[in-house]
């Protein structure tokens, strides 16, 4: 059975998450996980620079309340680190650490900012041969994973799972959408990459949510919860479910499901009881809308490599930073005279630039797109 623990968690205030984090960890057994001079590591979602308001990041309340906890246990030896979007160096970490409110932090953990990482090889059964994955979390013994409920324009939605893609440094990551340019392959990735890493626990900040445009320019949706179990992909089913979301319809949990790391009868929930949102969460722009999926799937696979969702730039909203064009893995973005220009013959929808844009100024719009013959 795969234990996911829920605790109603109306709001940020310290009170509050250290009762839900005792409870979670009560329910989950982690106690016994802990000893003295065991080096943790908690990674949450840093996705950029944005305050914890604006909902796109793990809200830094959430992993003070599992900080003291750990303090509490005898556990010191705390880092806490992330590969935000962006280049990976120790001034734009500190930048997203205060941005993201981790700052006061400082004097009770580590936040890390050494940028080195080592590569991994994968078991041969992998298709992915290799990661390189950031130091810190090589380092740990034990590993937390934070992560943030959010819908996500390419993987539906975020969660444990994408979460850690975060382990990947820096530009290092458009590189992989450039290699696994298929949602199908890209989704192996990162299921073979949680595999890889192997959080032992992973806790999800859903008190405040973001629904369509995710994972940073969607709107905040309140769930009021906080979740956790120590199996990340049936914590990841549970959580998309609570969004009114089929979970086999998001393309990392059908690739776990394959994988046989979802079977939804080994559920077990403990904690307080939960209903599927409703009405379900907005989709983002790049996800066909349900009226169009019966349509998509009558017309099969063909149609759905024809009907394509590409990126545009409202230039009325674009402030030249540049943030687009540096995330793009296909280098079809140019800033010029202060506005992002983007040519989408040959884009892979990924996504990247709408999710790296710290003003809202990338749209989506679906197209024809005849294969190349």
């Amino acid at each position: 059975m795969a234990l996911v623990s829920v605790r109603k968690t109306e709001t940020y205030g310290a009170s509050a998450l250290r009762s839900a984090v005792d409870a979670h960890f009560e329910a989950l057994g982690i106690a016994g996980d802990m000893h003295p001079g065991l080096k943790v590591l908690i990674k949450p979602n840093l996705l950029a620079a944005h305050k914890p308001e604006r909902g796109a990041t793990t809200h830094p309340s959430v992993v003070a309340a599992i900080v003291d906890w750990l303090r509490d246990h005898g556990v010191t030896n705390i880092t806490i680190a992330d590969s935000p979007g962006g280049i990976y160096k120790a001034g734009n970490l500190k930048a997203v650490y205060d941005s993201c409110g981790y700052a006061p932090l400082g004097d009770r953990v580590t936040l890390n900012l050494d940028t080195g990482y080592k590569t991994v090889s994968c078991p041969e059964d992998f298709k992915n041969g290799s990661f390189n994955i950031i130091n810190p979390i090589l380092e740990a013994d034990y590993i937390i994973n934070v992560a943030k409920l959010k819908t996500h324009g390419l993987a539906t939605v975020s969660a444990g799972v994408k979460n850690l893609f975060g382990a990947i440094p820096g530009l290092q990551k458009p590189e992989q959408h450039l290699k696994h340019p298929g949602i199908s392959d890209f989704s192996r990735m990162l299921v073979e990459l949680a595999l890889t890493v192997k959080p032992r626990l992973t806790v999800i900040d859903a008190v405040e949510t973001m629904e369509g445009n995710g994972p940073l320019n969607g709107r905040l949706r309140h769930m009021g919860l906080t979740l956790a179990s120590k199996d990340v992909f049936m914590l990841d089913y549970h959580a998309t479910a609570l969004m009114g979301i089929d979970p086999m319809s998001t393309p990392i949990l059908a690739e776990a499901a394959k994988r046989g790391l979802i079977v939804p009868e080994e559920l077990e929930l403990a904690g307080d009881p939960a209903e599927p949102a409703n009405p379900p969460y907005l989709l983002p722009e790049s996800i066909p809308k349900r009226g169009h999926s019966f349509l998509l799937r009558a017309v099969g696979a063909v149609a759905r490599r024809v009907y394509v969702a590409v990126p545009r730039v409202d230039t009325a909203k674009c402030v030249g930073c540049g943030k687009c064009a540096e995330s793009c893995p296909m280098k079809i973005i140019e800033v010029k005279n202060k506005k992002a220009g983007m040519s989408t013959k040959h884009c892979i929808s990924c996504f990247c630039c709408q999710e790296m844009c710290p003003v809202d100024a990338v749209m989506i719009r679906h197209v024809i797109r005849l294969p190349k013959i």
